[in-house]
C-alpha cells in the first residue's frame, strides 16, 4: 500500500513539474522580449560639438554637432537640438538667457544650427537627438563664449 501511495505522489509531482516548466519558459521569454523592446535602437551616441567662430562669441554663432553610434558610424536622419542656457545673475542685473538651435543635416553625421548668444560667459548646452520618435542621446556640455554682457 505504501508503494502504491508513493507511486501516486511521484506521479502527481511529475505532472506538476511538467506543467510548471512551460510556464516558466513562457515567462522568461516574455521578460526578455519586454527588455528588448524598452531599449532604444541606438543605446548611446557620441556627441561632438564645435562652434564657428571658435571659441563661441556673444552674438551670431554656427554650431556643428557630430553624432556617431558606439561603433563610430555616423548617425543620419536624426532631429538634433542644441539648447544654450545661462542662469540669471541678479548681482549683474542679468536675467536668465536661453537660445534653442535646431540642427540641419549636412552629411557624415554632422548637423548644423545657427543662433545668437546674448552674452559672453559660460553657457550650459544640452544636445538632444531623436530618431524614429525616440530620444537616442541627451548630453550636457559647457561652452565658453567670448564678449561682454
Amino acid at each position: 500500500m505504501r508503494s502504491s501511495i508513493a507511486g501516486r505522489v511521484l506521479s502527481v509531482l511529475s505532472t506538476i513539474a511538467m506543467s510548471i516548466a512551460p510556464v516558466a519558459t513562457a515567462l522568461a521569454i516574455h521578460t526578455s522580449v519586454v527588455r528588448a523592446q524598452d531599449k532604444p535602437s541606438v543605446t548611446q551616441a557620441k556627441v561632438e560639438l564645435t562652434t564657428d567662430p571658435s571659441p563661441a562669441q556673444k552674438g551670431s554663432n554656427t554650431v556643428r554637432i557630430k553624432l556617431t553610434d558606439p561603433a563610430g558610424k555616423p548617425i543620419i536622419g536624426a532631429q538634433v537640438t542644441a539648447t544654450f542656457f545661462m542662469a540669471a545673475m541678479p548681482a549683474m542685473n542679468m536675467a536668465e538667457m536661453k537660445t534653442v538651435m535646431k540642427g540641419t543635416y549636412k552629411g557624415a553625421g554632422v548637423y548644423e544650427a545657427k543662433g545668437d548668444l546674448g552674452s559672453g560667459g559660460m553657457w550650459e548646452v544640452t544636445v538632444t537627438a531623436q530618431k524614429g520618435g525616440k530620444t537616442i542621446v541627451t548630453q550636457k556640455l559647457t561652452v565658453k563664449a567670448m564678449g561682454g554682457a
